[in-house]
């Protein structure tokens, strides 16, 4: 007689190459015994396999195969819902005045000009968040120069260089 370990080894790697159920036929063929199917009566006893009957024809699938895909569906929900977590606390982080004014120390040249873009891309801020923050702290305690890719524009000039008031 043959051993239910047999089948069901057979039964698992023609699925795992395949990832379809493996046709009654194909296993008649391996194992070229009359008690195959009374072996796979059994296996399906033990829920070690299950039956897929297609328009008349019948096949066996692993069910540890659909435990794992079931099992990676709720890994990839439970990463999605850290990934999430992990998002809104970056998004909840706030910056002080006290971060502004060392990310302006590391950045400033020799004689204290800073632009506003690269202090923005220290902190990593979007545009909308850093000047929001930051454009009354800015005003009362730098200087602003005209230039720069980014920053506060009035009257059509773009003021993006700061210099830190004595």
């Amino acid at each position: 007689m043959i051993s239910k370990d047999d089948v069901f080894t057979l039964i698992l790697n023609e699925y795992k190459n395949s990832q379809k159920p493996v046709s009654i036929s194909k296993i008649k063929r391996k194992f070229k015994d009359e008690s195959i199917t009374q072996v796979l009566e059994e296996l399906e006893k033990e829920r070690k396999i299950r039956r897929v009957e297609n328009k008349g024809k019948v096949s066996f699938e692993p069910i540890d195969s659909l435990n794992v895909a079931e099992e990676l569906k709720i890994l990839r929900d439970e990463i999605h819902r850290m990934l999430d977590l992990l998002q809104k606390l970056i998004e909840s982080k706030s910056f002080s005045y006290k971060d502004f004014d060392e990310a302006y120390d590391r950045i400033k040249d020799s004689l204290g000009y800073a632009p506003l873009e690269r202090i923005r891309i220290e902190l990593g801020l979007s545009k909308e968040e850093f000047y929001s923050k930051f454009r009354k702290y800015i005003e009362e305690n730098y200087d602003l120069i005209a230039g720069g890719d980014e920053g506060f524009t009035r009257k059509g000039v773009t003021y993006g260089i700061i210099k830190r008031r004595r």
